[in-house]
Formats: structure tokens, sequence, C-alpha cells
């Protein structure tokens, strides 16, 4: 214990470290602020959620119509009262918005926007049966097939696939996961903002400092010129085992000051209070015409949950591969430089093989692979992102990089240390 944690005062001891840190968090909670003009906005999701609940049927429906009517009679009053005119629908004041903002308060102009929030919503829900009932699985089958240029065996993988995949909608159709309320995805994307650009952004913001990390203390004994006293011994040489236990907590540690920090100020600008246990497959998450429709039903909190999961899982396999690479080369700067080359040979190798080829495929069955795309995991998209794409990587990677540990740990045991 006392060994670890000497070892683990050796990876934080650096500035640079310190200085990484709260400079990636500068960045987290810049790109917070910058999207934080449209949190009022949201606020009124929670508010229908709180009022109507997020179940959609019929009955919420009428409801809904009834409140929306309501608003838009109040938003006329409104508008006839400064303007001399009434609209049909809320959305049509904001084509004459520009020149007419300045003769209302704030406080009216809120009236108008929350009326339009809720005439979406209404209208929104009117078209989620014809949305879902037009949605044709095997077009998008083609569609793929066509776009990466697949034929033969990989042509019929990505068949298969999409009919696994309709059969998960037609499941989720009729569990009703489609028919709930959440954040107006065509209009906020705050599917994207929140698991793809903030979300990716912590995964590479934890990775380099991870590497840079573990490469320092797996090094250390070397660059400082101090190996030979501290391996000369059995005992000693049991030192770099204790080294993979350190960064492997090192990696927590800065897994969950970045990720508890940055979604700590994410929920408190953004209200999410009331949907937590709304499917991540809801029409209103949806942000382009092909839905998110996740594997399994998963409420919004669980998703999040799972979502961390992979993301500690991934940088853990990143601490493995850089410590393994480490006892190898002995030398930091060159173990960055290896890391990076790996991370783009891997990266590369999918887009050079043939599309004929099945390894089209499982070549994409790696950690860094898999971090491009958090927004994706859990959610069929693509014949790319299967079912079983998540857990399978995990199981093979954590199965390779043991055996790689073991005979990095052989070996070094064994190696002439001068």
């Amino acid at each position: 214990m006392n060994v670890w944690r000497f070892e683990l005062k050796k990876a934080f001891q650096s500035p640079v470290v310190s200085i990484l840190i709260m400079l990636f968090l500068f960045f987290n909670f810049w790109l917070i602020y910058n999207h934080a003009g449209i949190r009022e906005e949201l606020k009124v999701t929670n508010q229908l959620v709180e009022r109507f609940g997020y179940k959609i049927d019929a009955e919420m429906s009428a409801k809904l119509q009834a409140y929306y009517q309501s608003k838009l009679q109040k938003m006329n009053e409104l508008t006839r009262k400064k303007f001399g005119k009434t609209y049909e629908r809320a959305g049509d004041f904001f084509s004459e918005y520009e020149y007419r903002s300045e003769v209302l308060s704030e406080e009216e102009l809120h009236v108008i926007t929350e009326t339009a929030i809720v005439e979406g919503y209404y209208e929104l829900i009117q078209e989620v049966d014809q949305k879902y009932s037009h949605l044709d699985l095997s077009k998008k089958a083609k569609a793929d097939i066509n776009k990466y240029g697949l034929s033969g065996k990989t042509a019929e993988v990505t068949r298969e696939y999409y009919k696994k995949l309709n059969n998960r909608l037609d499941e989720l159709i009729e569990a009703g996961e489609h028919k709930n309320l959440f954040f107006i995805g065509y209009v906020y994307r705050m599917h994207s903002f929140l698991f793809k650009d903030l979300m990716r952004q912590m995964i590479f913001e934890v990775m380099i400092l991870v590497v840079l990390i573990t490469g320092h203390v797996t090094t250390y004994e070397f660059q400082n010129q101090t190996h030979l006293t501290s391996y000369a011994s059995k005992r000693g040489r049991k030192l770099m085992l204790d080294k993979l236990v350190a960064n492997l907590l090192a990696t927590l540690c800065i897994s969950s000051v970045i990720l508890g920090a940055t979604l700590l100020v994410y929920f408190l600008v953004f209200d999410y209070s009331g949907l937590w246990g709304i499917p991540i497959s809801s029409f209103f998450n949806n942000e382009f015409p092909f839905p998110y429709i996740s594997w399994w039903k998963l409420p919004f909190g669980i998703y999040l949950s799972c979502v961390l999961v992979v993301f500690i899982i991934c940088q853990l396999f990143f601490t493995v591969i850089t410590y393994s690479i480490a006892v190898w080369i002995k030398n930091n700067y060159l173990v960055y430089a290896a890391f990076a080359l790996l991370f783009g040979l891997c990266l590369l190798v999918p887009g050079i093989v043939p599309n004929t080829s099945s390894a089209i495929f499982w070549t994409r069955y790696t950690p860094f692979e898999l971090i491009l795309n958090p927004h994706l995991w859990f959610i069929g998209w693509n014949v790319f992102f299967p079912k079983n794409y998540i857990w399978m990587t995990s199981v093979i990677w954590t199965c390779l990089l043991a055996i790689v540990t073991v005979v990095t740990f052989l070996k070094f045991n064994k190696e002439q240390i001068d």
C-alpha cells in the first residue's frame, strides 16, 4: 500500500498534470457555457413532463392540446395588443421576430417562445405513428451497402444486421418506448452534445492524461537512472507490478475528476430532473431521419451509467497498453510516440481492408475505434455497430491485454537490467 501511494505521488507530482487537468476542465466548462443559451427553453420540457407525465397516449395528447390552445390564446391576446394581429401558429410569429423584438419585454417574449415550444411538442406528437410506420430498414440496408461499397458476404452480413435491428424496432414500437417526451432532438441535439461533443472530448482528455502519467510512472527509474538500484532485488522486480496497480488507480482518479466535475456542471446547467426514466429510444430524442434505436430498453439514467462504465473500461485499456509499451521501451517519449502510432494504425487498418472481406467488421473491434462514437454506444445505427460490439470489444481486449501483461511482466522479471 505504501508503494502504491509512493507511485501515485509520482503520477500527480508533475505540474504538467495539474495544468492539463485545469485546462481540460476549462475547455469542458466553456463548451457547456457556449451551449447554455437554450437552458431556459429546455425547462419547458420538464414542465410538460411534470404536468402531463412523459408517456404519450390519447389522454395525454388531448390534455396537451387543450394546454397548447390556452397558451396560443394567451399569446394572441398579447400580439393583438402589441401588434393588432393574431397567429394560427406560434411559430409564424418568429418569421417577423427580428423586426418586433424591441417592442416586447423579456417576459412577453418568454410567453411567445414557450408557446412555440409547446406547439412543437404537440405537432410532433401527431407525427410519431406516421414516422415509425414508414421506417423501412431494408432500404437502409441497401443504402449502407451502396454507401460503403459492400458486396458478397459483407452485403449479406449487412442485410442480416438490419433484420435483427428491425426485430428490435418492432419490439420497441410494441412497448411504446418511442412514445415518451424528451428534449426535441431536431432542435436542441442534446444527445449529440452530451454523448458526442462533450463525452468524446472527455474521453480524449483523460486518454492524454492517462498515457502521460502511465508512461512517466512506468519509466521513472530508467529516466532518472535509479533502475540499477530499484530493480536489483527480487522484490524490486515486483515494483513493476505495483506500478501497474498505481497506474490503474491513477486512471480511476483522473476519470473521476474529469467526469465528475464536468457532468456536475452539465446537469446543474441543463435540467434533466424529470427525464431520467425516459427511454433513450424516444422519438423526441431523434436528431436525424433515422431514429436512435437502442438494442435494449435503456432509460436515460441507465444509458448514461452504461456509457460511463464503457468510458472507464476504455481508459483502463489505454493504461495497460501504455504500461506494456513502457515496460518494453523504457523511454517515456518513445512510449508516447508508440502509443500514437498504435492508435493511428488501429484507425487506419479498417479503412484499407477490402469491402468484400469480413475483416472490415472485426478490425473495428478495438478501443481506439470504439471511442470515436460514444453517442452510438448500445445503439443500432449501421452495420458497424452490432448488438455485441461493445461487450465483444471489451472481452477481446481484456483477454488480449491480460496475456500481454503477463508476458510483459515475465519478460521484465527475467531480463538483465543495465
